[in-house]
């Protein structure tokens, strides 16, 4: 296998065993049904269970802290994708934007959820300049 896809399906399997617990979970797993799924919507719905499937897994194996399980569901993710990728090389590009739309998610929820501030029965004498979310209270 070339190796360029060798490391994008590795990057992808790791992103999947990271993603799990996040709020881009649900667009991850669309989008890498449809790709997967080769367009055909039974086939992206069965790729979709799958990565149902796996979350379930990663849950449970996260709880027991079964780091075994862990790296074995994502050795089976990155055989996929590298089946997949072999299979379909052309779909490296697609994989490649699926992988940076996740990247840039990420990184703006963790930028906003630094821009949070809240004051809890604070008195001000003079100007008060506040970036991010604002909640004052009593």
């Amino acid at each position: 296998m070339d190796p360029e896809l060798a490391a994008l399906a590795s990057s992808a399997a790791t992103t999947l065993v990271t993603a799990w617990t996040t709020e881009a979970w649900t667009g991850l797993k669309q989008r890498l049904g449809r790709l997967i799924g080769r367009g055909d919507d039974h086939q992206a719905a069965m790729v979709a269970a799958d990565l149902a499937t796996t979350q379930t897994e990663l849950a449970t194996a996260d709880a027991a802290g079964d780091l075994d399980r862990l790296a074995q569901v994502e050795q089976a993710w990155r055989d996929r994708l590298r089946l997949f990728l072999t299979e379909e090389p052309a779909a490296a590009a697609e994989l490649r934007l699926i992988l940076d739309h996740f990247e840039l998610t990420q990184s703006y929820n963790t930028a906003r959820d630094r821009d949070h501030l809240e004051v809890h029965h604070n008195t001000f004498h003079g100007s008060v300049q506040l970036k991010g979310v604002q909640n004052n209270h009593g």
